[in-house]
């Protein structure tokens, strides 16, 4: 990164901190910290996915299981262009109020949900897709709208990171505007509740 440019941030980090070592999430938050990255929106787009494609593909909360799926919904982010002139105590501050609601879905139909902000971290019980349901969220994926590799605006992205051919391919949309597919994978997935986030 050049010297002169202003961090932005991104949560992803957050995320798999909260995912290894819950209890000491928030301290791991601020040692590993967020990645920075410069505001250019040739690059953001790119260097806000790759913390997410860096995630580990298997989930010690569902003993060791491969993962296809990991669905978050990101909040409390600022525009680029915002972060950009704030001074590093707004920054900090930012960070503190930025939160990740994730549900993550194995490869055997085990599937759970968990939040993680700076301050917290709440994980949910074990569930499980129904043969059914896991078909049904395959014929959903394989038919999921492009994001354009284009970032929505902050403050409610939703990201899908699917695991195929080795490698995670992630998917960021407008949790304001999702496409029908998206929605068909959170109400999915949010059963027997009447929403994932």
């Amino acid at each position: 990164m050049r010297a002169s440019a202003k961090p932005a941030l991104t949560p992803a980090r957050l995320v798999w901190a909260g995912h290894v070592c819950p209890i000491f999430a928030a301290v791991v938050f601020f040692v590993v910290a967020l990645p920075l990255f410069a505001a250019d929106t040739t690059n953001a787009y790119t260097n806000w996915i790759k913390p997410w494609t860096e995630r580990p593909a298997t989930s010690p909360a569902l003993d060791g299981a491969g993962l296809k799926l990991i669905v978050s919904n990101v909040r409390g982010e600022a525009d680029e262009n915002v972060v950009a002139t704030m001074t590093p105590l707004q920054r900090l501050d930012l960070a503190y109020h930025i939160r990740v609601s994730a549900t993550e879905v194995a490869t055997n139909g085990g599937c759970r949900s968990y939040v993680v902000s700076n301050t917290d971290v709440r994980t949910g019980e074990v569930r499980w897709l129904s043969p059914k349901g896991i078909s049904e969220l395959d014929q959903l994926l394989g038919q999921l709208a492009a994001d354009d590799s284009q970032l929505p605006p902050p403050g409610n992205r939703v990201v899908l990171q699917i695991w195929a051919d080795d490698q995670w391919h992630v998917h960021v949309y407008d949790g304001n505007n999702l496409p029908p597919e998206v929605k068909a994978v959170l109400s999915l997935l949010a059963k027997p509740y009447a929403k994932l986030f």
